[in-house]
């Protein structure tokens, strides 16, 4: 793949794939950055929609909320499900989320999202204002698979037949989530006792200016104006193309890594790994606005 070096000459930018991804090289994260260097870190984010720095070295959390605040002001903890009087998932934590399978000498978990599987979505699309970047920072590694893939949503989009890009221009999809289930949801399901807002499903980007596909098959429950047989069959054949591999960066984790991304350009999800080994992450988002 080709080196791409921006103007400024303060960073390098080489291509992760032909849809998606970009590695970032030439910029150490754990100092303070000039003005320069941030926008070409951010020209460079909203022409590739996920960025990778390696060996990122001593980055501290403080490090990390500083580098996240370049780009938005960083998200608290959100808030309980509808129902719940507090969060009922993970551990303790404001603004820094610990990604983790471990468990502390109490057997309290040390992290959220445990172990496993996790399938493509956008993180906190079921709300009104998405969460727009998310920075994710590579601790314990295990020696196979807890791998992150990143799906374009303009690949996605481009790839739709055009009788769709026209028929579904203005519609909208809800989008739900319920913390703890890992795969889709009951289409019966109380949306009262969940997470759930509706949303664009043709996405234009504020930052590329492009258009992306924007369901998922963890959080689009249904298609507005349409029975559910046919918003189910559309919406599978939907899953499908954004699923597909030549729209998707899988990313293998090393230690020191950091990820940041668009959460309005792509979707992410998680393959799993060995029973027996252990992962650690830690990740911060900034805050979004509603998308309409």
């Amino acid at each position: 793949m080709a080196t791409v070096v921006k103007e400024s000459d303060t960073i390098t930018v080489t291509p992760l794939h032909p849809a998606i991804g970009a590695e970032i090289s030439g910029v150490d994260l754990s100092r303070p950055l000039d003005p320069v260097t941030v926008e070409a870190i951010r020209d460079a984010w909203h022409d590739n929609a996920v960025l990778l720095f390696r060996d990122q070295e001593n980055f501290t959390g403080e490090d990390q909320l500083r580098f996240a605040g370049y780009f938005g002001e960083v998200a608290e903890r959100h808030k309980p499900k509808p129902g719940a009087s507090a969060p009922t998932h993970g551990a303790d934590w404001v603004n820094l989320m610990p990604i983790s399978d471990k468990k502390d000498e109490n057997g309290k978990a040390i992290g959220g999202l445990g172990h496993g599987e996790m399938w493509f979505h956008s993180d906190k699309c079921y709300h009104q204002a998405p969460h727009r970047a998310s920075f994710l920072y590579g601790i314990d590694i295990p020696t196979e698979g807890g791998h992150t893939l990143y799906s374009s949503m303009y690949a996605a989009y481009d790839n739709l037949p055009q009788e769709w890009k026209e028929r579904f221009k203005d519609t909208m999809v809800m989008q739900a989530y319920d913390y703890g289930c890992d795969e889709r949801l009951n289409l019966d399901i109380d949306l009262n006792n969940i997470f759930h807002y509706r949303q664009p499903m043709f996405l234009k980007n504020p930052g590329s200016g492009r258009i992306g596909l924007y369901v998922s098959r963890l959080n689009t429950l249904r298609i507005e104006g349409l029975d559910r047989d046919e918003s189910e069959e559309i919406l599978h054949k939907m899953f499908e193309i954004m699923e597909d591999p030549s729209v998707i960066y899988e990313h293998v984790w090393r230690p020191n890594d950091l990820l940041m991304w668009d959460n309005l350009a792509c979707h992410h999800a998680r393959t799993t790994w060995p029973d027996e080994q252990t992962r650690e992450l830690r990740r911060c988002t900034t805050k979004g606005f509603p998308l309409y």
